[in-house]
């Protein structure tokens, strides 16, 4: 007698993505796409409005563009982008300020810079998303007096 194959349900996510808290608050699994709804440009998840964990950024060939990385209660987080054949690009620091008026995004601090091979190849310092130059050349003393 031969025995039955179990019946297989496909298996199904139990949370839609892009839904909303009682407070009207996006919350749970978040996918945006380009204008076409078939190209994916990042995907992540909102905790009660708040960006949390792993934001994945998507070239529309659908690699790895950036990923950045939200902890709970802080508006800092690592960035780390790619070049278009995978291999990192440069990764820092960003954070967002938000005010009665806007809400803006920026990089700070010292950013390390990969070639195409993904070799490091020099660091940048930004504050408020302005990369600044440090010239060091030509001071005689940097001891106070």
């Amino acid at each position: 007698m031969a025995t039955a194959e179990p019946v297989r349900k496909k298996l199904q996510w139990p949370f839609k993505p892009n839904r909303y808290d009682k407070a009207n608050r996006q919350h749970g699994m978040w996918k945006l796409y380009l204008s076409d709804n078939t190209t994916l440009l990042r995907k992540g998840r909102y905790r009660h409005g708040q960006e949390r964990g792993k934001w994945r950024y998507y070239y529309s060939d659908g690699t790895i563009r950036k990923i950045e990385y939200h902890k709970p209660g802080s508006k800092e987080f690592l960035v780390k982008i790619f070049h278009d054949n995978g291999q990192l690009e440069k990764q820092g620091m960003a954070k967002v300020v938000e005010t009665a008026r806007d809400i803006h995004y920026f990089w700070f601090g010292t950013w390390q810079v990969y070639n195409r091979q993904g070799q490091f190849s020099h660091s940048e310092y930004y504050e408020k998303g302005n990369e600044i130059t440090l010239d060091l050349v030509g001071r005689k003393n940097l001891q106070p007096d």
